[in-house]
Parts: C-alpha cells; sequence; structure tokens
C-alpha cells in the first residue's frame, strides 16, 4: 500500500492503525505540514479530534523542527506539553513517542505521534518499528503529493490546450471578400495562449473592418481579455462602425470589467473599397502607412492612451486617410519589433520596413516575409512576447 499511493486519507488511516499495532500504542496521530501557513495538523487522528498547531509548538513542533525523534515518558512534566486537551476529554495522556515524517532529502514533511503504550513506557524496540513505518510513510506521502502534482498538470495542460482551441476559433479562417482589398494576418503566442488577437471582416455597409489588440502580459489571463474586447468591438461594429465611437465603448466597459494594472492597445480600422480608411488607436503602435505603391511608409501615432486605463477614453477622433492602389496598411503588436536575437539586439521597426519596402506584390507575401525575418533574427529561440500582425492593402 506504501509503494501504491493513491488515495491518501486511505493510506495515513492504514499507517496509523499499523503504528498503533506495531508499538502497541492507545491512540496515534499524522500531522503533516501545511507549507502555506507554516502550521501542522492532523488528517489522521485515531481516538481524537483534529488539531492544528503552529509548526514549532508543543512536542509535534518540536519533534518536526529538529526532524528528530522525541520520546517522553511523562507529559505532564515536559514544558512542551498542553494538557489542555486532556482536561476537557478527561483523557490521560502517560507516554509519547513522537517521530518526524521525512522525503527522501531527509527533509520533514509532517509527524507521527503515538500515545500510550499499552504495556508502561516505549522502548527501544518501539523506537525502530517507529523510525522504520515514518520512512517509509513519509517517501509515500511525498509520491502522492507528486502524482497529485503530475496530475494537476495534465489538467491544466488539457484546459490550455481547450483555451488555445477557442482562441484559435477567433482568428479568421480566410479574408472576407471586400471588393478592392486584400489582407492577412497572423498571431504566433509566446505560451500556449496568447494576449494578441487580431480580426478582419465584413461590416454591415460593405466596408473592410480589421483590428489588432495586445493585452498586457501573455498567458490565459490576456487571452480571455482580448478575447472579451475583440467580441465586443465586432458586436458595436456591426450597429455602428465608427472607429471613435466604438473604442470609447469598449474603453468604458473594460474600464470597469478589468482588473486594476490590466490595459489593452488595440487599433480598429474600417476602409472601403475605394480606399477611405476611418481608424482609431488605444495606445497601440507602430501604424504603418504606405498611400500608394512605391510611396514613403508613414508611422501614425495613436490619437489615444490604452483601453481600460481611465474613463472616458481620452484620445480624439482621426482624420479620414486616403490609401490609392498599391497602397497597404500595416499594424503589428510589440513583440515582433521587440523580438530579441541571441546577442539580445532588438529587430526594430526599421528592419520591418526594410521588408515591407522589399515585398509588395500582397498582404500574404508579406506575412510570410515577416514570419521568415522574425524567425532568423531569433535563431530557433521561442519569442518572449506574442508577435501579431496585420496588413491591408488596396488592389491595384
Amino acid at each position: 500500500m506504501l509503494a501504491v499511493t493513491t488515495d491518501l486519507d486511505a493510506l495515513l488511516q492504514r499507517i496509523a492503525e499499523a503504528a498503533c499495532s506495531m508499538v502497541a500504542c492507545e491512540r496515534c496521530s499524522i500531522f503533516l505540514h501545511d507549507p502555506k501557513t507554516n502550521e501542522l495538523w492532523t488528517t489522521i487522528a485515531l481516538g481524537s479530534r483534529e488539531i492544528r498547531v503552529p509548526s514549532a509548538a508543543g512536542i509535534v513542533g518540536a519533534a518536526f523542527s529538529s526532524n528528530e525523534l522525541i520520546h517522553v515518558p511523562d507529559p505532564y512534566s515536559d514544558p512542551r506539553f498542553n494538557p489542555a486537551p486532556d482536561r476537557a476529554s478527561g483523557f490521560v495522556t502517560r507516554s509519547l513517542l513522537t517521530v518526524p515524517l521525512h522525503d527522501v532529502d531527509n527533509q520533514p514533511i509532517g509527524v507521527l505521534q503515538a500515545v500510550n503504550h499499552r504495556q508502561g513506557p516505549f522502548g527501544e524496540t518501539d523506537f525502530l518499528l517507529a523510525r522504520l513505518l515514518a520512512d517509509q510513510a513519509g517517501v509515500a506521502i511525498q509520491r502522492y503529493r507528486l502524482q497529485q502534482a503530475a496530475i494537476e498538470g495534465a489538467e491544466l495542460r488539457r484546459e490550455m490546450s481547450l483555451a488555445r482551441e477557442v482562441q484559435q476559433a477567433l482568428i479568421p479562417a480566410r479574408p472576407p471578400a471586400v471588393p478592392g482589398l486584400a489582407c492577412a494576418g497572423y498571431t504566433l503566442p509566446a505560451s500556449i495562449t496568447g494576449g494578441d488577437g487580431f480580426d478582419y471582416w465584413q461590416v454591415a455597409d460593405d466596408r473592410l473592418g480589421f483590428f489588432l489588440g495586445d493585452a498586457s502580459g501573455h498567458g490565459i489571463g490576456p487571452a480571455l481579455v482580448v478575447s472579451q474586447v475583440r467580441t465586443l468591438l465586432r458586436a458595436l461594429a456591426d450597429m455602428n462602425p465608427n472607429p471613435h465611437e466604438i473604442i470609447c465603448r469598449v474603453n468604458s466597459r473594460a474600464t470597469q470589467d478589468m482588473a486594476a494594472g490590466r490595459f489593452v492597445t488595440m487599433f480598429l480600422g474600417v476602409m472601403s473599397s475605394d480606399g477611405c480608411l476611418h481608424w482609431t488607436s488605444g495606445g497601440h503602435g507602430p501604424i504603418l502607412v504606405q498611400r500608394a505603391r512605391g510611396a514613403p511608409i508613414e508611422q501614425l501615432e495613436p490619437p489615444g492612451p490604452p483601453v481600460g486605463v481611465m474613463d472616458p477614453f481620452m484620445g480624439e477622433p482621426t482624420e479620414p486617410i486616403q490609401i490609392n492602389p498599391g497602397g497597404r496598411v500595416f499594424v503589428l503588436s510589440d513583440g515582433l519589433f521587440e523580438a530579441f536575437n541571441p546577442d539580445g539586439e532588438q529587430l526594430g521597426v526599421e528592419r520591418i520596413v526594410e521588408v515591407m519596402e522589399t515585398v509588395t506584390d500582397s498582404p500574404e507575401a508579406l506575412v510570410a516575409a515577416l514570419r521568415r525575418l522574425a524567425a532568423e533574427w531569433q535563431q530557433g529561440d521561442e519569442p518572449k512576447d506574442d508577435q501579431t500582425a496585420v496588413i491591408v492593402q488596396r488592389a491595384l
């Protein structure tokens, strides 16, 4: 049973019963250490109620702290003994044998305490048997905890994988069919789930809506936040596809819902087939714009702070931008331009602009070139932050 530890309560119960039998005592208690509270507490106390004490208190605390066996043949004369429970119950404690339970590294994880030898005082044989049982029990308890940690880890990985599937389902499978416009995007999370998100869709008036958001941090918490923001703005865009009004409403909701210190940077654009771009940004950049094929690449400044910081949104409406045939709008997250190479150097916006100037045929080609650039720059290292980009290009 010590070797196959599937039920801790049953195991501890059996250890306590075995101790009562092996050392011929009236009662046995098993105290386990709770590192969160630094207390010793009984999960099994045969013939006694559950007790919780500081890890250095009393005789059990002394055995735990010293990691040594303690034999007390006359507890009432020992200042470490607390007689109050005996007075309350009428029980008389005549002798105590307290043995630490320790792990494979000989670190104490609890205490086994035998109470009242049935045939007089505890002797050397009892000490030997108690140590033997305690040694095996300590390792069995440690094994059980490791098994539980592995099970919990597997469950967490399964839940994280499910969260990733849900998040991936929110990424558009294909670009919307808006005449005269082409778009592409990708996201590479730094963990199983990411705090970045992007989207593009056809709004009710047949224009193209596109979005990129970056929640502070990365992992499942930011993934939930950016997914919530994406869903909210999509719903608002169906009613009124005005980027400034949408970001004001999203900010108002996010400010109320998000925990202190959390925020989202986000870009939102709506472009018509003739290239008229209405846009806004809550603290998100860089926003790279090429107004026509071969034109200089400009970098737009976000007109407002990140979403979720304060309400109302402090950004001002922006003027529409005309994107002529062959022109492009390119939005990326900081995980891309802040990507590090093995020497600790950042990729930088300038190298990304050089790729933009070289690759002009399609958004898909630019996405592929950008992914190659980041991978080659990192030289096989995993990204330290989520990497996301979305590109919209007007046809020639």
